[in-house]
């Protein structure tokens, strides 16, 4: 038939990217150094009690060498709040997530933009509220009163087929267009941007950013609610999806002349 040779093409096209593709390794090594805050900051350590109570948990010991999150509640539903920024960019800084499992295919949403801010109480910190389920990404603006769409929240619906609510990674992104993930061997330089903590055995996470190099990581912190780290097993069964794929190029069908 005509169309077999071009179905044959478009399917070997296929299976070749997908034998090719680079996907994402979790190079994370930690703990890293946290070197002291500049004059009239804090330190991440003051963050983190602030967030978490005083001594709950150490920025020097207790940094997750996790890269990857997915809901803890099913299709995911989660409140970011943006604690603090410490920075003189913080007007031009955005937050959000990322989806994908090839370094080459990656689909960023902006959560947080540069007009969003934290402070000291509640009613002073943008937060977002999200949803997500396969394929589709919903964000609205939270409670507080520096929580305005379009200014400080990227509300919206957003659909991509790399959404996914069992993996999920997150990413700061500077005024220049940096960007920084929250795995190291996504970053340009390979150099660790993104310190993770989570609050004893809860779902409950705060994110350090650092957006030089005096990597005192308290540059944007965010908190993150009901995330978890992935089961092991479904990262598995999407080795052997990708083994599998790769085997069945190999094969030739019984009919092939």
């Amino acid at each position: 038939m005509k169309f077999r040779p071009l179905a044959a093409a478009i399917a070997g096209a296929l299976v070749s990217a997908a034998i090719h593709a680079a996907p994402i390794v979790n190079t994370n090594v930690r703990p890293v150094a946290i070197n002291g805050s500049s004059p009239g900051e804090q330190p991440l350590q003051t963050v983190l009690d602030s967030v978490f109570g005083a001594g709950a948990v150490s920025a020097a010991n207790h940094q997750s060498s996790a890269g990857m999150w997915g809901s803890a509640t099913g299709v995911a539903t989660t409140i970011p709040t943006l604690v603090m920024e410490q920075t003189s960019g913080a007007a031009s800084q955005k937050f959000g997530m990322w989806f994908g499992t090839d370094s080459s295919n990656i689909y960023r949403v902006d959560l947080f933009f540069g007009g969003a801010v934290g402070g000291a109480s509640t009613s002073q910190m943008s937060t977002a509220g999200i949803g997500i389920d396969n394929g589709v990404m919903y964000i609205g603006g939270g409670i507080s009163a520096q929580s305005a769409c379009g200014t400080q929240i990227n509300c919206g619906v957003f659909t991509n087929a790399l959404i996914n609510p069992s993996s999920f990674g997150f990413y700061f992104q500077t005024g220049d267009g940096r960007i920084a993930y929250s795995i190291d061997s996504l970053n340009s330089d390979g150099a660790t941007r993104v310190l993770a903590f989570q609050g004893g055995a809860s779902t409950n996470w705060v994110f350090a950013f650092e957006d030089g190099t005096d990597n005192d990581f308290q540059d944007m912190v965010v908190k993150i609610e009901s995330i978890q780290v992935p089961e092991p097993g479904s990262l598995a069964l999407l080795g052997l999806a990708l083994a599998g794929l790769a085997g069945a190029s190999r094969r030739k069908p019984k009919n092939a002349g």
